[in-house]
Order: C-alpha cells, then structure tokens, then sequence
C-alpha cells in the first residue's frame, strides 16, 4: 500500500487537495439556507457575507499559503477581519459626518511620496500578465516574443537598476498609470480610507497639544529620585475566612457600584460534560503494526522508497520531515529522550533501527554517522520517521457516542443533564460567564461552541435544543447544555460575583495586614539595616515577623518593593511625606507598607533640559496615536455590533 502511494503520490495529493476545497465550500454553508444573510451589522449597516469571505480568502492565500491553520487559528483570522469590517463602518460615518475626503491633490501627493508601494504593486499586475501570455501562446518561440514586446511597453522605473524619481513622477502624469489594476484598487484604497482617516485623525487630536508644563511635570516625576527605608507585609499572610464574605456583602457593594459592573457582550453559563481522547491499547498496537510496516519497508533493498523519502511523507515530526527527518548535526547525550538516546547510539553508521516506543511516538531511527570531538565526547549524527499515538477516529466515535447518549436521554427522555452524564460515569463541570469568543478554561478552544451557546438571531431554527451535539479539540470530547444566559446591556452581578468576592476578601486581608504593621510599627523603626560589604548595598531585614525591610531609590514613575510601580499610593507617599520620618503604615496592592524618606535629590538643569525635549517629541509621536486609538475603541464600545460568523462558520 505503502509503496503505490508513494508511486502516485501526485495523484493522492490532488485528490486530497480537492476533498478539502469541496470540504471548506461545504463547512462554509448554512444548511437550507436560500437567502444571503450578512454576516454581520453595524449600528444597522449590513456588511455583506461575500465581501468578507472574498477579504479572509485573500488575506489566508496572501500570508497563509501552505500553512495548515488549525480551526482556532482560523476562528482567530475571522474573528479579527470581522473586527476590521466593523472599524471600517463605524470610520465611513464619521468621514460623511465630518466632510472627509480626499482631494486630487493629496491623492497625487500619496502616489508621488509612495514609489515603492507603487512599483511593488505594478510589478506583481506586470508578472501576473505575462503568466497569462505565456499561458495563451501557442509555443515557447511565440511565448518569448510576446512577453518581449510586452516589456518594451512597460515604465522604465519598474526596468532599470537604478530607480528614477523623476521618471517616475512623470509616468503619474499620464494615462497609462491609471490602466493597472492595481493601481485603480490604491486608489480607491487611499481615496475611500487612507487619506480621510489621516484627516480624522488631524481632526480629532487637533486639540491635544502637549505644553511644556506637561511635560516638565512628568520629568519631574521620573527625575526626581528618593532614598527610602520601606517595610511591607504581603496579604498572603493574612488570609481570612472566605466565610466572612457573603452574599449580602457581595450584594451590597454590587449595588453600590452598579455603574462598574455594566454587561458590554452577550453571556452563558454553560455545564459541560467530557471524555479525554486517549489513545486505547489497540490503538497503540495498530500504529506499531504500521510504524513495522514502514520499517520493513525502508529496510527492503528492493524498495523504491529510501529512508530519506519515507520521513517525507510519513513522519509526523513536522520540523524534521522536509529534511528527510534528519535532526541536526552531530550530536551529544542529554539532547534526546533516553529511550531514543539508547538506541540512536547503539546503531551502526547507516544502520536502521526497528520502531522505538518514546513519550512522542513511535521512531524508526537511522544513524547517519558518529564521532568524537576534541574533548572525546561521543556524538551522533540521526534521523528518524516519527509516528505519534492518537486515538484512532473509532475510539473518537465510541467517545462520541457515550455522549450522544446524554443529549437523548435529556431531550428525549426528559431527564437531567447531570442525571445523565451520572448514568454513563461522565464528569460534568460548569463554566464561568463566557462571552461570544471565550474558551472553557479547563478544556480550550473547542469548534461549534459558540454556535450551540448563543442561538443566531437570524436563524433561531438552527438552534441545537437544550444540549449540544458532540463537539471536539485534541484533548476533549464534550457536550454542554446552557445553565443561564444573560443580553448585553445589562447590569447584573452574575458575571461579577466571584471578583466581587475575592476583591473584598482581599481587601480585608489587606486591612488586617495594615493593622498588624501598625501594631509592629516600633519594632520597625528600631531596626537598623546592614550593609553587605561585598555589594555596598543593604540587606533586606526580617528579623520583624512578617514584616520584610529593605532600602530602595523611589521615584514617582518607578518601582518600590511591596508597593509597587507607578501608582497613587507611591505618589502620595513620595510627595507629602517628610524628609527623616516613617510614615504611616497604608494598604497597597499586595497587603500593607509604611516608607521613611532618607533624602531627595534633583536632576541637574541640562539633565532636565534635555528630558523635557525627549519628553515632548515622545508626547507628539506616541501620544496622538494612543489617543486615536482610543477614539475608535470608544466609537466600538458605543456601536451596536451584530455578528452572524456563528451562523456560516459552524465548525
């Protein structure tokens, strides 16, 4: 079997390769669907399906070809070109509202500022055309003449080595620039998005202009530096009961923090049963036999099939397999497992090994050749035909029907989810609140989850019922039935309940932290830190139960141990607190702390000088991108988004 695929392998390849092309068309259709749904609006503006599938299919074969994405990877891609569709909306309405767009003149600018973007893309219309006449000519004679003549005709800038500005400016100025393809489609690119998002964003930091008052404050908050003692004690020594927690303090402060705990997407609470796929004994007996069956082959001298070109197309290694399965140079003991390790330098140079069991599969390993090096270390130089141990697609289906049993007996029997996941010795878990594009933690991204637990309001026919059909990654097997759900725009403390929680249990772990640094207060000023003579520096001191001390140079923007980097608590320490006095003990983020300021000190005036520009011009080129990128976040959070990904992409 072995040896006619290897002989027809073209033929099994292109056969293969068409299953998937049929097969992505298929997963790409909703069933019975005889009308055109978009995949998703904007504030109302449909973005039509075609549009987008056209963009994912060009932008998979543009930075994706020959790539296996994994159904994740490819849930992520539509996910983020989804995401660019919706940005590309909501921009449209804010360049009409604001008279945006662009004019003959800044188009002319951004083609002339732009020759290498130009070129690129009439060089790739240019190669694309002469494929075509080399396709439509009669003969190589007649191919080669054609494609001559058609390079007489194109610009001199895509020809010559040396590239010409001024050729260049001018070929602008005719006719013929505009007849590519390509560049008809730059155009309306810069003409529809391009140019009138530059002047949105002209428009919209126009009034965020950095002073000088500014930014002498934020170099004043990095520049100037302060030697401090700090003490600290971390809430994890303070752990209180989670009892002293409950419902009605949860409750109380949700209701006194309503506005904090807004729902911004659609949510689920899902129960989940699952069955880990792991390969049976007979699975691994069968890979073995096969794994035999490879081995007798490249042993075979009469095979047509050399080790190298086997660990092409059977190994399963994929970083090894292209080269024949070869793993590097020569090499020592301790780079390999043992049990491949044992073997891979007991072989003869050229010798062949029978399959060898590892924690990665089974390998049939040849030694290309051994050595010593200068110092007398052994080494060998290997390659090796990898076959992993899976589960096989019966132990997969027998997973699948246990429970396909759970989903009947509840729609059809009436009975419990946990009841019959119970009957069948099936574990059940529930999740935390999900979101449209969340994983279960415990079990990762899992195709068709989506689609089961938030019923497309275009299609609620599709809906599954009330659990799941049996839904698959690498590791799981589950079935999961909706517990609660909750519609965005909402206030409500399911989502929040647990954070709630551990926010408040932290927050008296970190009171009762405060109070005992506090009550050891004196004990703490007593101590007198000593310097390390090897390092200069002070030794952190313990000698205060739980109480850590240590000296450290503090500024407003910097780090400060058991308080922490950059945050008000440093602040107002560091700016009302006394030269030569211990402080108060207050909460910070990770329990209690109280600081003594031994002295300040201030950059010189060219030291300053110079921060203050650095800090100017960082504010012109950092500053106004972060806070566009801000505006169009926000013009997101305030749109009403719909997306119908769910309803194409089913998988």
């Amino acid at each position: 079997m072995l040896t006619w695929i290897n002989e027809n392998a073209k033929w099994v390849i292109a056969i293969f390769a068409v299953g998937i092309a049929l097969g992505l068309l298929a997963m790409d259709r909703t069933p019975e669907q005889s009308h055109q749904y978009p995949i998703g609006r904007v504030d109302g503006v449909e973005i039509p399906y075609a549009e987008f599938n056209n963009r994912v299919n060009r932008i998979t074969e543009t930075n994706y070809r020959g790539q296996n994405l994994s159904d994740e990877q490819r849930a992520q891609l539509r996910n983020n070109i989804f995401q660019s569709f919706v940005q590309q909306e909501l921009l449209k309405v804010q360049f009409d509202e604001n008279a945006l767009y662009a004019s003959v003149a800044e188009m002319k600018a951004e083609l002339k500022n732009n020759p290498d973007v130009v070129r690129r893309l009439v060089g790739e219309e240019a190669q694309q055309r002469v494929y075509a006449i080399q396709a439509n000519s009669a003969s190589e004679q007649e191919a080669a003449q054609n494609v001559q003549t058609f390079i007489q005709t194109l610009p001199k800038f895509l020809l010559d080595t040396a590239f010409d500005k001024a050729a260049f400016d001018a070929w602008l100025e005719t006719p013929a620039a505009y007849e590519w393809l390509n560049m008809q489609n730059y155009e309306q690119e810069l003409k529809t998005m391009t140019i009138p998002l530059h002047q949105l964003q002209i428009f919209v930091t126009a009034n965020a202009h950095p002073t000088s008052l500014e930014s002498q404050w934020n170099v004043n908050n990095r520049l100037v530096s302060q030697d401090v003692e700090v003490a600290f004690t971390s809430a994890n020594d303070f752990q209180v009961d989670s009892a002293s927690v409950d419902s009605l303090k949860v409750n109380a402060y949700f209701d006194a923090h309503q506005d904090s705990f807004f729902v911004t997407k659609d949510q689920v609470r899902l129960a989940y049963a699952y069955l880990p796929i792991q390969p049976t004994a007979k699975d691994e007996e069968e890979i073995r036999k096969y794994a035999m069956t490879v081995y007798y082959q490249v042993k075979d001298s009469n095979s047509t099939s050399s080790f190298e070109e086997m660990a092409k197309v059977a190994s399963e290694d994929v970083g090894t397999a292209a080269n024949g399965g070869l793993l590097g140079d020569y090499t020592a003991r301790g780079t390999w497992v043992k049990e491949f390790e044992d073997v891979a330098f007991a072989l003869d140079s050229g010798a062949i090994s029978e399959p060898v069991r590892t924690k990665f599969g089974y390998h049939i390993i040849q030694s290309l050749g051994k050595m010593k090096d200068s110092t007398g270390t052994e080494k060998v130089k290997a390659a090796h035909i990898l076959f992993s141990v899976t589960a096989s697609p019966e132990t997969i289906d027998s997973l699948e029907k246990i429970l396909a049993g759970i989903k009947s007996a509840v729609e059809e029997s009436d009975s419990s989810f946990i009841d019959a996941a119970a009957a069948r010795k099936v574990p059940v878990r529930e999740t935390a609140w999900l979101g449209r594009d969340d994983e279960i933690q415990e079990v990762g991204f899992v195709g068709g989850l989506s689609a089961f637990a938030f019923v497309n309001k275009e299609r609620p026919d599709l809906a599954e019922g009330k659990v799941s059909g049996a839904l698959k990654n690498n590791d799981f097997v589950i079935v999961v039935n909706r517990i609660e759900t909750l519609e965005a725009g909402k206030r409500n403390i399911g989502p929040y309940y647990e954070q709630i929680k551990r926010n408040l249990l932290l927050q008296e772990s970190k009171d009762a932290a405060a109070h005992y640094l506090n009550s050891v207060a004196e004990k703490v000023k007593a101590v007198e830190l000593v310097t390390d003579s090897a390092t200069g520096s002070a030794k952190a001191d313990t000698s205060v139960e739980k109480v850590t001390i240590e000296k450290a140079t503090a500024s407003f923007d910097g780090f400060v141990p058991g308080i922490g980097y950059s945050n008000p608590t440093l602040f107002r320490i560091l700016s009302q607190q006394k030269v030569g006095e211990w402080g108060e003990p207050v909460v910070t983020n990770d329990g209690a702390a109280m600081v003594k300021i031994l002295n300040r000190s201030v950059p010189d005036t060219t030291a300053a000088k110079t921060a203050l520009t650095e800090d100017l011009a960082n504010t012109w080129r950092f500053g106004y991108a972060m806070l566009f990128n801000e505006y169009v976040q926000n013009l997101e959070k305030a749109a009403n988004v719909e997306s119908n990904l769910d309803l194409y992409y089913r998988e």
